[in-house]
């Protein structure tokens, strides 16, 4: 509905009863993906307002990247500051449920790459980082970094157009997956890092210029 326009930029959503009985789902099933469109950058949920759809761009990558770099690089830090250190206490203390979540999760990004669907490679991206940060077992630092992902839609749509670097999330995605599984700690600490890290490096490179160094 938001990508033929029939929605468009800046409109709001209709309400949550009449967007239920249109598309014939639950309540739980709605508020589900709006979360997911709201984490990848394609709406907005205002508190007390209701769900509005953002601008959506189409400029080049290098525009974009050169653009937003500072914006990019403080959203990886902070990133890198917190996640780390929540995949390592997943680790750590983690249910079978949520280790099967993870898998369906990685599973399904695996799929959507293979048959390029991007929407659904950004989604299952952004829930992947958002299921580890719900289940590490700390609500403040869980809640403070759904708020940061909240604001990185726009940056992962992006940072997933660069060349392989869809291939490069799932593989990373699953040594994650397989760090958190084996309750390696430091392990997941470490690979998660270096995702973050990675992404941020590559993204910079991209924006220099410099698509020959990936």
């Amino acid at each position: 509905m938001i990508d033929s326009g029939e929605l468009p930029p800046g409109s709001r959503l209709p309400a949550e009863r009449a967007l239920c009985e249109q598309l014939g789902i639950s309540r739980g099933s709605l508020r589900q993906a709006l979360r997911v469109l709201d984490s990848i950058g394609y709406v907005q949920i205002r508190a007390g307002s209701g769900t509005y759809v953002r601008e959506q761009t189409e400029a080049p990558l290098s525009s974009w990247f050169s653009e937003h770099e500072q914006l990019v690089e403080k959203l990886f830090d902070l990133r890198a500051t917190v996640e780390p250190t929540l995949a390592e206490r997943l680790a750590g203390n983690h249910s079978p449920r949520t280790i099967q979540t993870l898998e369906d999760n990685v599973a399904e990004m695996e799929a959507a790459a293979a048959e390029g669907d991007m929407l659904r490679v950004i989604a299952t991206d952004a829930e992947f980082h958002r299921v580890m940060a719900g289940n590490a077992g700390n609500d403040d630092v869980a809640d403070l970094l759904r708020s940061v992902l909240a604001l990185v839609g726009e940056e992962r749509r992006a940072a997933l157009r660069l060349p392989g670097q869809i291939r490069k999330a799932v593989d990373e995605h699953r040594a994650i997956l397989s760090a958190l599984k084996a309750s390696d700690g430091p392990a997941a600490r470490e690979i998660t890092l270096k995702h973050l890290l990675d992404a941020k490096s590559y993204a910079h490179d991209y924006a220099a210029g410099n698509d020959s160094a990936l």
